[in-house]
């Protein structure tokens, strides 16, 4: 446990950092009609939606020397990657992240899952507001919705009394064992249902076509076996901070 939470603090310290901008290419989301929705993707659906790598922030300059050679010397790129599918009522998001220990210490829904083990991020923004969404899904089927007003409100009391927004679904499925650094693991994958109509009564604006969106796919992954946390995301962001909604890719329904 004190390597996971030394993993999270060490992520932690990686805000700051800054890293080469990527070009900002659209996320596409394909219509599924009739998604039946599993943790294995395994509607064939799922195989007409693009596929987008989650890449990992490695900006370790700030760090002693020492430090830096450790975990150069352990480099271990995590392989995470997202799909979208919608139909007329849900926007879904599937996500496939590797990892070789797998944590989740708090396997309840409405939490800042980030602080306590491997998760997956969804934030969805409309441009024409300040108002946007911090969506999770954890390896243990756990979810929770994050409603910012604006950008102002990060870190304060007003997220963590929020109560979980309905319409928001999530499936796991992991390949190992959880919370147990003893074995190796593999990964886990995910499905992610979001209800357009509760998105669109929370923000105010329609989630689709008619709309200009953005999106961010993002991730923390930990693990007893290296001495750094891996956050990764798509697009990747100029620093290591995933409410820098201007590097957001625009969102595309076909």
């Amino acid at each position: 446990m004190l390597k996971l939470f030394s993993a999270a603090i060490l992520a932690a310290c990686l805000a700051g950092c800054c890293t080469n901008v990527e070009p900002i290419s659209r996320v596409e989301a394909v219509y599924a009609p009739g998604l039946r929705v599993d943790a294995g993707m395994s509607d064939p659906a799922w195989q007409k939606a693009p596929e987008y790598r989650l890449r990992c922030y490695r900006n370790f300059q700030h760090l002693p020397e020492k430090t830096v050679a450790a975990i150069e010397a352990g480099k271990y790129e995590v392989q995470a990657s997202a799909k979208l599918l919608y139909d007329d009522e849900n926007l879904y998001i599937g996500c496939r992240i590797e990892n070789d220990d797998i944590w989740t210490l708090d396997q309840q829904d409405q939490l800042r899952h980030y602080l306590t083990g491997d998760v997956f991020e969804v934030f969805l923004k409309p441009e024409e507001s300040n108002a946007y969404l911090e969506l999770y899904a954890t390896p243990s089927g756990n979810k929770s919705a994050f409603y910012f007003p604006s950008r102002a409100f990060g870190g304060t009391v007003l997220i963590d009394r929020q109560k979980l927004m309905p319409g928001i679904e999530v499936v796991s499925k992991v390949d190992g064992t959880l919370n147990d650094s003893s074995d190796a693991d593999r990964g886990w994958t995910s499905v992610m249902t979001v209800s357009r109509k509760a998105v669109e009564e929370k923000l105010g604006i329609p989630l689709d076509s008619g709309r200009a969106w953005r999106i961010l796919l993002a991730g923390y992954s930990f693990s007893g076996n290296r001495t750094f946390g891996e956050n990764f995301s798509h697009p990747l962001l100029p620093q290591l901070n995933y409410h820098l909604y201007e590097y957001y890719a625009p969102l595309t329904f076909r």
